[in-house]
């Protein structure tokens, strides 16, 4: 592929971001708090960081979204293998001491696979390796 070829024209990658839109309106509705986006860290990056408002907003949310166009290859779950959760692990508390906040903190895993019209989502909450 021709490395000029712009990213954002890719299928995926407006599969991703139609993804995270959509998982960002879904924590909206379960009525948390959105704090940033696509947060670029020094291991990686965070898609979503959120409120529960759920906790008295006291507890921040790293949220990692897993958007597939379908089941055909798998669950999206099965992406985050523990390497991949010790990475968010670490960008979390990179989030967490750049900011520097004292407070609880906890990983969920937003899961999309398109079903027309919209997506099929699944929410898991304190996602732990």
């Amino acid at each position: 592929m021709d490395s000029d070829f712009p990213r954002r024209q890719l299928p995926a990658h407006r599969l991703g971001r139609a993804g995270e839109d959509e998982a960002a309106r879904h924590l909206i509705g379960c009525g948390y708090q959105l704090i940033e986006r696509n947060w670029r860290g020094a291991g990686g990056e965070i898609d979503i960081i959120a409120v529960d408002n759920a906790t008295g907003g006291h507890e921040f949310v790293i949220v990692e979204v897993k958007t597939r166009s379908s089941r055909a290859f798998g669950d999206p779950f099965d992406a985050i293998t523990p390497e991949k959760y010790r990475r968010l692990y670490r960008l979390g508390r990179e989030w967490i001491a750049a900011h520097q906040l004292h407070t609880r903190w906890r990983i969920d895993v937003i899961l999309l696979v398109k079903s027309f019209p919209g997506f099929e989502i699944v929410h898991h909450k304190n996602v732990i390796a």
